[in-house]
Parts: structure tokens; sequence; C-alpha cells
């Protein structure tokens, strides 16, 4: 008994070699391809806090408001803060949170956890 791999059909057209290499590239660019998004908090502050993972979000959100406003208690759990309005690229998103890369201003290259509700279309 022969294994072997079914042939295609001779009379189907192929691709060349470059075509195919196009074809695999454009296709992983596309999948690979992230959200753009802007940082709009609704607080009053000029900057938006993006944190170094959902836990430390988590750890935020549960400080009394006495102490988010403490920055030795909120520092340990920042990436960065960025201006609102900041482009970010989404890395990743999950159901409350997304992982983000900060794209321009002072911000730029800085990655770390937002909430969901900080992300807005441009």
């Amino acid at each position: 008994m022969k294994i072997g791999l079914t042939c295609l059909d001779p009379t189907m057209p192929r691709l060349s070699e470059p075509a195919y290499f196009l074809a695999v590239i454009m296709t992983i660019a596309t999948t690979a391809a992230s959200e753009a998004k802007v940082l709009r908090d609704k607080g009053n502050s000029p900057t938006v806090l993006i944190f170094k993972d959902a836990e430390a979000l988590s750890r935020f959100s549960k400080l009394a408001v006495a102490a988010s406003q403490n920055e030795s208690a909120v520092g340990p759990l920042l990436s960065c803060r960025a201006p609102q309005g900041s482009k970010v690229d989404v890395l990743g998103s999950g159901y409350r949170t997304a992982f983000v890369r900060v794209v321009d201003g002072i911000a730029a290259g800085c990655e770390g956890t937002v909430s969901l509700g900080t992300l807005k279309d441009q």
C-alpha cells in the first residue's frame, strides 16, 4: 500500500515563486495589523494612565480615591502617562482591557494595558 500526497489538478494555474511569496507576506501583514485608536479618558486629567498589565490596572481600581492621587502608590503600577488623544495601536484586546502601544507624542513606544473605555476611534 502506497501512501502519498495527492497532487493538485495539473490544469490549475500555479503561482510563481515571487507571487506566492507576496501573497504570503500580504496575508501575514493583514492578520498582524493592529487597530489604530486614540486615548480619551473621561476624567479632566491631561493624561491617560497606561498600566504595566491587567493586574496593575485592577490594583489601581481597588485603591481608595485619596490613594489614587498619591504618586508613590500609583507610580509602580504604570508603564507611562500618555497625553489625551495620543494615537495607539491595539496589540491585543480582552473583555475589559486592551494591550496598546503609543505611536505618537512624548509617550511614543510605551506599551501597556488600558481599560477599553479609554479607547476611541480616531
